[in-house]
């Protein structure tokens, strides 16, 4: 059971796909960014080697070229090879370090798969049909990655502290990313007044909800649609860059279906039509009508 979970054959429409959307992703979550930050401040070699090479205006625009051939899909695992060592200077910098990390990982998972199969310049190069992604491994670790972002974060958070809001009440007022103001102990959505410790107890419950509701395929939907309302009701309370996006984006590793389809049984009719005229009386053989006649 645990080898066919792994080592299953990943369909190649769908890895394809992913391999797409994640260049796109990508693009999104590696924007310019110039704030060095204060760990690499501390280092004056670091500073002057970010200023002449990593933020110049040629290494920004020559992180498109891999971008760009990996959607077209040329030579995908070099190129996802060659954007780790690109991006990863870019994830030092200050400002949505935890989404680029969780991109990067996914980055890195997804270069052991094979997602030239189809959609891509090899297979329009190279017409030959492939049956599979090859093996599943890899995105199961996108999966689990996405259910330790939010278990992991969701059992942060069960301290008498955080679910009787004292924490959110106490961030509120020191952390500027907080749009509510929540530190009189009530949060106002709207015409809706929600005691902190409500909220704070609904957050726990729905990343708990997330990390586990995933692995149930009949909920899968449902799950991907309560995180959607989730983050964008989270971004009338607090602003947590681009984590939002990069956790929906890990969405399409259980919504896509990369197991191997089901092979289509062969009617009466098509086995008929698939006779070769060697073997037209080995069919009639089998026939009804040659059964009838047999027994007659």
């Amino acid at each position: 059971m645990l080898a066919r979970w792994l080592f299953a054959s990943a369909h190649p429409q769908a890895v394809a796909a992913f391999r797409m959307v994640l260049a796109l992703a990508l693009l999104l979550a590696f924007t310019p960014h110039a704030d060095l930050g204060a760990d690499i401040r501390q280092h004056p070699r670091l500073v002057e080697l970010y200023e002449q090479v990593f933020l110049t205006r040629w290494y920004w625009w020559g992180r498109l070229v891999p971008l760009g051939l990996l959607a077209l899909g040329w030579w995908p695992r070099a190129m996802g090879v060659l954007l780790l060592a690109l991006l990863f200077s870019l994830d030092l910098l200050s400002g949505y370090r935890e989404s680029r990390q969780v991109m990067l990982m996914a980055l890195l998972a997804f270069c052991f798969m094979r997602s030239d199969a189809t959609w891509s310049v090899r297979a329009l190069r190279r017409p030959v049909v492939l049956v599979n992604a090859g093996p599943m491994w890899p995105i199961r670790l996108i999966q689990l990655q996405l259910s330790l972002v939010y278990g992991v974060n969701a059992l942060a958070k069960l301290t008498p502290q955080y679910l009787s809001g004292d924490v959110l009440q106490g961030f509120s007022k020191v952390l500027p990313n907080f749009v509510a103001d929540v530190s009189q102990g009530m949060l106002h959505l709207g015409p809706l007044a929600i005691p902190v410790w409500l909220g704070a107890v609904a957050s726990v419950a729905v990343e708990l909800a997330l990390a586990i509701g995933f692995w149930v395929p009949r909920l899968r939907w449902t799950t991907a649609a309560l995180g959607v309302t989730f983050h964008v009701g989270l971004k009338w309370i607090i602003r947590i860059g681009l984590l939002d996006y990069a956790s929906m984006f890990l969405y399409l590793a259980f919504l896509l279906p990369f197991g191997p389809r089901p092979a289509r049984t062969a009617t009466a009719p098509q086995r008929r039509e698939a006779c070769t005229p060697q073997r037209v009386s080995l069919c009639k053989t089998h026939s009804p009508s040659s059964a009838v006649n047999t027994s007659a």
